[in-house]
């Protein structure tokens, strides 16, 4: 830490001090609890009206002991509530400084407050970020006679029961692992000016590689030096409203996409020049829908302008999630799906190095149709194909590891490999194991404790038992590539002796494509494997007839 940075810290804590009675006891723990300030501010700028006193963020870097043994980021944040009671603001306040700040640890919050009913209060709010927040009382904190071990208990208790290895919206940031070759690939393509086509089983990490790579674009840029490396926008168009799947439906979400992206970049929609600047029009609440169309393509007509005039040169990025909505897989019309995606493919055209985009998806199959309703499909040999496959073993492992450390679980190296054989490296699946075994594992055994190959074999059927909707949804990808790929699978697991045989009733197209999304594996003698255990397991039981499913 540099003496300006020490002297503004020094002057941060001595304000703090100063203004929240009982902080000084409260950070004198912190301090001896292996935690070493690095930064503070208040959660609401000076001069803002406020009637009670304001909450302040805390920036704290766990000991090298601590951070190792609940895997923590380098900065640890903790929220000080001096006010009577916490409020929603306080949690949101907290969201958006993680949102901003990728040192700070993604699993877990610690807030101090005097409100001694916070956590119970609070509880569906802070279970709606997702993390771990843990609610402590100013008495609680200032009066600790051993910090350290006081500090540990109380990750211990609250991780330790926590459902860390639940699934839900994706993940980025600390907390995101592996897919590096993958990241790289896809920027490589998409600031090379080729549109690509992210394709892969449903659960299986698309959404976090898009995320992660958006922000590490945003990461790069800085609009105080005005060097910009990327407009990274993402459409999920599960967003879209069912009530507006249509071409102005699809045109108001893009503008709110727009405008979200350009304030995670620091910059300002009037500097740069973007029509309906001002919040309502931003959000398209007023405009009918010939207006909401023509506003949202003057908007990207005005973002690429932009983009062209600065020295640093950035490119916008149109990152299309669940692609198949515009042409067919939903209740959109497919002719508007159509004309958006031409729309699309023409500003690739006319501004090459400065507009791209990527849709992604299940499979290839609606991008690879030449034709749709009549006319050519926009997607068609135009875009990149991209599978993406399931971690591969070393990523894995640390993904399992990452999040066992967490919960003071230690996961042998013969435990991780049974993990990898029956999920295959899809991340989903590999956590739906982890959570079985973490709600099987007591709390008050783990200190921390270790998981060897006979703990997971003995919670491998339990597993299979919940997880059968998601081998339904593998099945309908590997029927979607070829109606029979899933009775040959079946006789290829049931009868070992005549596995190659059976494989090979199906094309090497087909077998090359359930490679490349992580179903089949090729040894190196060429002999091919279902690469999912439970997928294995699942055609055994319900096609293990060859006659297609089972009743």
């Amino acid at each position: 830490m540099d003496s300006k940075t020490h002297e503004a810290l020094s002057d941060f804590r001595e304000e703090l001090q100063l203004e929240v009675e009982g902080a000084r006891a409260v950070l004198a723990s912190l301090d001896r609890a292996d935690l070493t300030l690095t930064r503070a501010e208040p959660a609401d700028p000076r001069g803002a009206a406020r009637k009670s006193p304001r909450s302040w963020l805390l920036y704290w870097e766990p000991g090298k002991h601590v951070r190792e043994r609940f895997d923590l980021a380098p900065e640890l944040l903790v929220v000080l509530v001096p006010a009577r009671e916490v409020q929603a603001r306080d949690v949101d306040k907290a969201e958006q400084a993680i949102r901003r700040d990728y040192r700070l640890d993604r699993g877990v919050v610690l807030v101090v407050a005097r409100d001694r009913e916070a956590a119970e209060r609070m509880s569906h709010a802070a279970r709606a970020t997702g993390r771990v927040y843990i609610f402590l009382s100013f008495a609680e904190v200032a009066n600790v006679s051993d910090p350290q071990q006081w500090l540990r208990q109380i990750l211990l208790e609250h991780l330790g029961s926590s459902d860390l290895f639940a699934t839900g919206a994706p993940v980025f940031g600390w907390d995101f692992v592996g897919r590096k070759r993958e990241l790289l690939a896809i920027r490589r393509h998409l600031l090379g000016g080729r549109p690509v086509g992210l394709y892969g089983l449903r659960k299986v990490g698309k959404t976090s590689v898009l995320l992660v790579l958006r922000d590490q674009l945003v990461a790069e840029s800085s609009a105080e030096e005005r060097v910009v490396t990327a407009v990274p926008v993402h459409l999920d168009l599960l967003g879209v409203s069912f009530a507006e799947a249509n071409r102005a439906g699809f045109m108001r979400y893009l503008l709110r996409s727009i405008h979200e992206a350009i304030e995670r970049l620091g910059l300002s929609p009037r500097d740069l020049g973007l029509p309906g600047s001002d919040r309502r029009r931003r959000r398209g609440a007023e405009e009918s829908p010939a207006e909401i169309e023509t506003l949202g393509v003057a908007t990207l007509d005005a973002l690429i302008d932009w983009a062209r005039r600065q020295a640093s040169r950035p490119i916008v990025l149109l990152f299309i999630d669940e692609y198949e909505r515009l042409l067919g897989g939903s209740g959109f019309p497919e002719a508007h799906g159509v004309e958006i995606l031409d729309w699309i493919r023409g500003l690739v055209q006319r501004y090459p190095g400065t507009f791209n985009f990527l849709v992604a998806g299940l499979n290839r199959h609606l991008a690879s149709v030449p034709v749709v309703v009549g006319r050519q499909n926009p997607l068609f040999n135009f875009v990149i194909d991209f599978p993406l496959a399931g971690l591969v073993e070393e990523e894995h492992g640390e993904l399992v590891r990452k999040i066992g450390r967490r919960l003071s679980l230690r996961f042998e190296h013969d435990a991780l490999a049974l993990i990898y054989e029956e999920s295959g490296g899809h991340a989903w699946l590999a956590r739906e194991l982890g959570r079985v075994i973490d709600q099987e594992t007591p709390v008050a055994g783990r200190a921390p404790i270790r998981i060897d190959r006979a703990a997971v074999e003995r919670l491998i059927p339990e597993f299979r038992r919940g997880v059968g909707m998601t081998m339904e949804e593998i099945q309908r990808a590997v029927s979607d590539l070829d109606p029979g790929a899933p009775a040959a699978l079946a006789r290829a697991e049931g009868n070992p002796a005549e596995a190659q045989a059976a494989y090979h009733e199906l094309s090497p197209r087909v077998l090359d494509d359930l490679e490349r999304y992580g179903v089949l594996a090729k040894s190196p003698e060429g002999a091919w494997r279902v690469r999912i255990g439970c997928f294995g397991a699942f055609l055994q039981e319900n096609w293990g007839s060859g006659r297609g499913r089972r009743g």
